[in-house]
């Protein structure tokens, strides 16, 4: 069934073709192979898994994560995995992330300066916040007010509070080194004002000329359409609904799940005639079917709002 439902996704892209929800930066697909999103997302069960997957909570002591590579050509699964809820992000990145030409979004929970280096040798981009912690060194200030050639080999956090480097117009843009072990890279800092008044910091690679300090923010905030796709998987598949509380019942129910439910349905429509080729045939078909009409309502919602907006000049 996950190789039915991977040949439905795939069957889902060629339906739709390049489904491009962001226009508004429609140059981050011309610049590269894909634009990805990486996130996970808990589930608390009450004692499923304790012993395997325990939580942070103390009343569901039981809880997996699941960690999710989303395209955002068409905001659809690239890769994904299951581990216990502790595990951290970083350690159960998808290894198709960080690919040679993509670029890929993350959040605090993915900085690693030893994958970030490995990525930058490979040919891949990232776009993640930039944790207090980490703290590169200067190698050429971009924008940015104060001594910028005194500001030149210091360290970021040192430049930043003794007045060397300081904002302009409420953004800063700085070529940074990145070090582990000896081994070193360049990469991007850009620091840009929050609509409270906020700092909010973020490392990169994407070039200058792809997206200025301000089109960096703008652009991370497509990170949180993963949190869609995450919200309408829980609300589909009803994980919130598992209710059994003793190990039996939730084994019992979990088997029926996973095993039985695919056999059953199987041994029904096979009963009636209908080979497995076939199942999976209607299966494909009603994600085409799918795919095709959520494009036509964007479409149509597209035209409306190209409407309102002629209208109103």
């Amino acid at each position: 069934m996950r190789e039915v439902a991977s040949r439905a996704v795939q069957a889902v892209r060629e339906a739709v073709g390049e489904d491009k929800p962001f226009n508004e930066l429609g140059a981050l697909l011309e610049e590269f192979t894909d634009v990805q999103v990486a996130d996970s997302t808990c589930q608390l069960l009450r004692r499923l898994v304790a012993d395997w997957a325990p939580s942070t909570s103390e009343a569901r002591p039981a809880a997996f994560k699941w960690h999710a590579l989303v395209s955002l050509r068409d905001e659809l699964p690239v890769a994904d995995g299951l581990t216990p809820q502790r595990t951290q992000d970083t350690r159960a990145l998808p290894e198709e992330a960080l690919s040679p030409g993509t670029l890929t979004f993350m959040d605090l929970g993915y900085t690693d300066t030893g994958r970030f280096l490995d990525a930058i040798e490979a040919g891949a981009h990232f776009l993640v916040r930039l944790k207090a912690q980490h703290d590169p060194k200067v190698l050429r200030v971009h924008v940015g007010k104060g001594e910028r050639v005194r500001a030149r080999g210091m360290r970021l956090t040192d430049a930043l509070l003794q007045g060397v480097l300081q904002e302009e117009g409420g953004v800063i843009d700085v070529d940074v080194q990145l070090e582990k072990h000896g081994r070193t890279a360049q990469a991007r800092v850009v620091a840009v004002e929050g609509p409270e008044g906020e700092r909010r910091w973020y490392l990169t690679t994407v070039g200058r000329d792809v997206l200025t300090a301000l089109e960096v923010a703008e652009a991370y905030r497509l990170r949180w359409r993963v949190e869609l796709l995450f919200k309408a998987l829980k609300s589909g598949v009803g994980l919130s609904a598992l209710r059994a509380t003793r190990p039996g019942a939730v084994l019992a129910l979990v088997l029926a799940l996973t095993r039985c439910a695919p056999l059953l349905l199987s041994h029904a429509m096979m009963s009636r005639g209908v080979t497995l080729e076939q199942l999976e045939e209607r299966i494909l078909l009603i994600a085409e079917v799918t795919a095709r009409s959520r494009q036509q309502r964007r479409e149509r919602e597209r035209r409306k709002r190209e409407a309102s907006l002629g209208s109103g000049g």
